[in-house]
Order: structure tokens, then sequence, then C-alpha cells
């Protein structure tokens, strides 16, 4: 059995979403999604990922908030967080102040984001070509 590192991406675009899945799921990552934070809290609470991908503007629970209610959950707290995002330079500091590692501006690069993912996720799946 091959372990498959565990990517949760929160994310309300559905086109996003889908780009994003594939494009992780096409190198190897197991990929769960949340529609906005408060499904990505709910996420955390079934096990942790070894990176969380979050957009910072979304509905029902924008990822700022979701980044401050992280907080709470302790076996969540370890695990890096990075901003993808079209949001301005005020939200992506706040994103940063608030616990996020880096933040990607959308749209993000296949290459780029897949090397960063790899980066954080221990026994990852070997890079895309470039």
């Amino acid at each position: 059995m091959t372990f498959m590192p565990t990517v949760l991406v929160i994310e309300d675009d559905p086109d996003m979403q889908a780009i994003e899945r594939t494009m992780l799921e096409c190198v190897g990552y197991t990929v769960k999604m949340a529609g906005n934070g408060a499904e990505g809290l709910q996420s955390l609470k079934c096990g942790t990922p070894c990176l969380i991908l979050l957009d910072l503007m979304m509905p029902i629970m924008d990822g700022l908030s979701f980044l401050r209610e992280r907080k709470r959950l302790a076996a969540a707290q370890s695990t890096p967080v990075i901003c993808v995002s079209a949001a301005g330079p005020e939200l992506v500091g706040e994103a940063l102040r608030l616990g996020a590692v880096e933040c990607l501006h959308k749209p993000t690069d296949f290459d780029e984001l897949c090397h960063i993912v790899a980066r954080y996720c221990p026994g990852s799946p070997p890079q895309p070509a470039t």
C-alpha cells in the first residue's frame, strides 16, 4: 500500500476547486475539498492533512476567520497553511500574521504550486517536469 499525502483545499470557486484537485491528484496527492472555512474546520476534525491550501475571500467563513478559528484545534495548529488568493496586500499580510506560511496569488502556476506543496508534505510525490 502506497502512502499518498493529503492536501486540504479550502476554496469556494468550483472552477478553482476542479483545477487544484486535478493538478494535485495528477501528481499523486489525495485531495480533500471544502467550500469555505467552516467546512475546512469540520474536515480538520476528521483528520489532519500535510498541508492546507486556503482561499482568503469566501462566503460563510472567509480565510482569515478560518485561520483565527484553527488555533483552537490543537491537532491542526502544526499543519502549514498556504493562501492561494487574489486578495490584496492587506489581507495577505493579515493571513501571514495569523499563521499562514506563505501566499500565492491567483492565477497560480501549476509547477510552482506542486513545488511548494512538495516542500511541506513529507514523502511527497515526485515533481512534474518543468
